[in-house]
């Protein structure tokens, strides 16, 4: 309570805004939901480590980051925290070095990555996040990463955040009919409109389908309601906003 309070003291710096009029969706915000997103980013930087990797960390970073991370909580109280400590921004893609055993055999692999989340832990590729806002379209790999810690709250990554107890046997229904439907339309190539608004990274598995399925709810909602209605009910539910009316008066967003 005494940090909401010094926060709510703090007025919400001009050059804040000057960089969030530079994003599309800001811009269509009616000014209510401005008004709250603002004490959300002030409350977000202030609470996050921010850490650059070979890169310094400035105001522009931080203010977008915390833009749509806390998007994504608009609909939530200002009390449910979320559990990310730490984000870690590179410059560009990263590779990340992956080694197991299987077998009795040691495997190692490298993968060039966007994003990374896990533990708490948020890592991000700056090169993408600059692209997606001057081009504004389906993506948005802060929504995604950020999606992926929602989903990592109930210790387990398989596309199925905490919900309401009555909530999960419908969650359970509609995720796994989509995300097996559209699966065997990809095996069989049948690639509908629905199919291409996804993505074939969206079928690796439930958790990526969530986190897909997060962005496109935000990015693209319109089009996303239209080929995905029962998915996007349910996203409604849990985000507890309804995008394309958040939207709504500015229908170029709601693509």
């Amino acid at each position: 309570m005494w940090r909401y309070k010094r926060i709510k003291a703090i007025p919400f710096p001009s050059s804040y805004v000057a960089i969030l009029q530079n994003i599309h969706p800001y811009r269509t915000l009616p000014p209510e939901q401005k008004e709250k997103l603002h004490f959300m980013i002030l409350l977000f930087i202030d609470q996050k480590e921010f850490v650059g990797a070979r890169m310094n960390i400035n105001d522009q970073i931080k203010v977008i980051i915390a833009f749509y991370a806390c998007l994504m909580r608009l609909g939530f109280e200002l009390g449910e925290q979320d559990h990310v400590s730490t984000i870690i921004v590179y410059p560009e893609h990263f590779i990340v070095d992956d080694s197991h055993a299987r077998d009795g055999i040691y495997h190692t692999s490298t993968s060039v990555l966007k994003g990374q989340s896990a533990n708490g832990t948020v890592v991000i590729s700056w090169q993408d996040i600059e692209q997606h806002i001057a081009k504004p379209g389906k993506e948005n790999v802060i929504i995604h990463e950020f999606a992926h810690e929602l989903d990592f709250e109930d210790g387990l990554a398989d596309g199925t955040p905490l919900l309401e107890t009555s909530n999960y046997q419908k969650w359970s229904e509609v995720f796994s009919k989509a995300f097996t439907t559209s699966r065997n339309l990809q095996k069989m190539h049948k690639h509908s409109e629905g199919l291409r608004l996804l993505g074939d990274y969206a079928l690796t598995n439930e958790a990526e389908f969530f986190a897909v399925c997060s962005e496109r709810f935000f990015q693209t909602p319109k089009a996303f309601k239209k080929h995905f209605p029962e998915v996007y009910e349910e996203l409604k539910r849990f985000y507890r906003l309804d995008a394309e009316k958040l939207y709504a008066s500015h229908p170029d967003h709601n693509e």
